[in-house]
């Protein structure tokens, strides 16, 4: 049985293929919105640098993201 990775919110993970948006290659990291299901393919997350600062050419909203493209954890968001 295959199992998928955790995606959690208020934690940072790395975007595999580098940066998200064409705006600034330093937002290179996803937040998610929101807990994910095992069996989601596609969820939202916040654009953000790798210590959690949001881009703010996507500020106004998650955008949504397929699970392929999320790495590895590396932190936590900072209130």
């Amino acid at each position: 049985m295959k199992t998928t990775q955790a995606i959690l919110a208020g934690l940072i993970y790395r975007a595999k293929r580098g940066a998200i948006t064409g705006s600034h290659p330093k937002f290179n990291c996803v937040s998610p919105a929101h807990d994910w299901q095992p069996s989601w393919y596609v969820g939202d997350v916040w654009i953000c640098d790798q210590t959690g600062n949001i881009d703010p050419g996507s500020n106004v909203s998650p955008v949504p993201i397929r699970r392929d493209a999320i790495g590895i954890l590396i932190g936590r968001m900072t209130v």
